[in-house]
C-alpha cells in the first residue's frame, strides 16, 4: 500500500518539517552559490573583506561566504570580530554578533588555522541563521498545532513557511531566522501560559530586533483584554456588587503582572541603548560631537537617533519613487497576504470588528 502523502503521526509531521526546513536551506544556498559563480555580482564588497584563497577549504568557503556577506552582514560580521566602533552600527543589535563570536571562538577555533578568522565569522553567521530557520520551523508547527488545533494545518503552515521566496535572506548573516525563532518560541510559552518564560524569549528577541517589544501585546490582550470580554455566568442581584468589585481588583492585579512581563520583555532593548549611551556619551568615540547628539541629553534613544541620522528611517519616509522596484518584488506576497486577510474576514467579520472580543 502506498504511504500517504501527510503523514498521519504527529512526531513524523515535526521530523518532516526538520527535514523540508533543512533541504530548503541547501537548496537556497547551492543556488545562491551558483548565480553568484554564473553571474558577477555589482555588490564585490565582500571580496575586499574576506582573505585571499590558498586552499581548496578556503576557496570552498569563500566561495559560500561571498553569497552570504552582503548588506546588514558586513555590520554583523564587523561588530563580532571588533565589537562597536561607529556609531551607526548601534543599528544593528547585539545577540546575533555575540553568537557569532561565541561559535566562532569555540566550535570553530580549529577552522580558524585552515580558513582564518574572518571566514570562522562569517561561516558561524551562517550555521546560526540556518540552525535557527529550522528551529523556528518546527516551533511553528507546535505552535500551530497549540493554537490552531489542527496538526494538519499546522504542518501546512509550517511546510509553507520553510518554502518562503525570502529564503537566501534567512539564509544569510542577517537575524531574521534568528529573531522568528525566539518570537515563535516565546508565542508557543504565551499559548501555553508560561508567561514569564515567554518574557524571557521576548527578551533575548529585543536583543536581536527592536520590534520584538512589540509581541508582549500577547501578554496584556491575555491577561487583561479577553478575560474582560468574559461575562460571569450564574450571577445573582444580590452578589452582582461582590462580583464588581472583585472584577476591577482582578483586572489591576491582571495589569500589573502584564507590566511586569513586558517590563522583562524590554530589558534586552534597554540593556543595548544603556549600552550605547555609555560608549558614545560617557566614553565618546568623536568628543566634538558629544553635544550634537540627542541621545545623550536624553532627547532620544541611541537606536532611533541612529536610524533617523544614517539610514533615513522615518513614518513613510521609506515610500519613495526608487523604491517601486523593491515594492514589485513584494508584490506577490503582499497579495497574498491581502486575500488571506480578505478571505477570514468574510469568513468571520464579527470576530473581524471586534478584534476577537465578540
Amino acid at each position: 500500500m502506498q504511504a500517504p502523502l501527510v503523514p498521519s503521526n504527529a512526531r513524523d509531521r515535526l521530523w518532516n518539517v526538520v527535514r523540508c526546513a533543512a533541504l530548503s536551506r541547501v537548496i537556497v544556498l547551492l543556488l545562491g552559490i551558483a548565480s553568484n559563480t554564473a553571474i558577477n555580482d555589482y555588490d564585490s564588497s565582500a571580496s575586499l573583506v574576506l582573505p585571499a584563497e590558498h586552499s581548496v577549504v578556503q576557496r570552498a568557503t569563500r566561495r559560500l561566504a561571498q553569497t552570504t556577506l552582503h548588506w546588514d552582514a558586513f555590520y554583523f560580521t564587523h561588530i563580532a570580530g571588533s565589537g562597536y566602533v561607529y556609531e551607526q552600527e548601534h543599528a544593528f543589535f547585539p545577540l546575533l554578533p555575540l553568537l557569532m563570536r561565541l561559535l566562532a571562538h569555540t566550535v570553530f577555533v580549529p577552522l580558524e588555522a585552515w580558513i582564518g578568522r574572518q571566514l570562522a565569522l562569517v561561516l558561524a553567521g551562517i550555521v546560526i541563521s540556518n540552525v535557527s530557520f529550522v528551529l523556528a520551523a518546527a516551533t511553528l508547527y507546535k505552535l500551530g498545532c497549540t493554537t490552531l488545533r489542527s496538526e494538519r494545518l499546522a504542518y501546512t503552515a509550517a511546510l509553507l513557511y520553510a518554502l518562503a521566496p525570502s529564503g537566501m535572506f534567512m539564509s544569510a548573516v542577517y537575524t531574521e531566522s534568528l529573531f522568528a525563532w525566539l518570537v515563535f518560541t516565546a508565542l508557543l510559552h504565551v499559548a501555553r501560559r508560561r508567561y514569564m518564560w515567554a518574557a524571557l524569549w521576548l527578551c533575548a528577541s529585543t536583543l536581536c530586533r527592536s520590534n520584538g517589544i512589540i509581541y508582549a501585546g500577547f501578554f496584556w490582550w491575555n491577561l487583561v483584554v479577553w478575560p474582560n470580554t468574559q461575562q460571569p455566568s450564574g450571577s445573582t442581584a444580590n452578589n452582582q456588587q461582590k462580583t464588581v468589585h472583585s472584577r476591577i481588583l482582578l483586572t489591576v492585579l491582571r495589569i500589573i503582572h502584564a507590566t511586569a512581563l513586558t517590563a522583562v520583555a524590554a530589558l534586552g532593548f534597554v540593556a543595548f541603548q544603556m549600552y550605547g549611551y555609555h560608549t558614545l556619551c560617557q566614553q565618546p568615540l568623536h568628543p566634538q560631537d558629544t553635544n550634537a547628539r540627542p541621545y545623550c541629553s536624553g532627547a532620544a534613544t541611541v537606536y532611533s537617533f541612529v536610524q533617523e541620522h544614517y539610514w533615513d528611517i522615518g513614518f513613510l519616509r521609506y515610500y519613495t519613487v526608487n523604491q517601486i522596484p523593491n515594492f514589485v518584488l513584494a508584490a506577490p506576497m503582499a497579495v497574498l497576504s491581502v486575500a488571506g486577510l480578505w478571505t477570514y474576514t468574510i469568513w468571520d467579520p464579527l470576530r473581524i470588528v471586534t478584534l476577537g472580543m465578540q
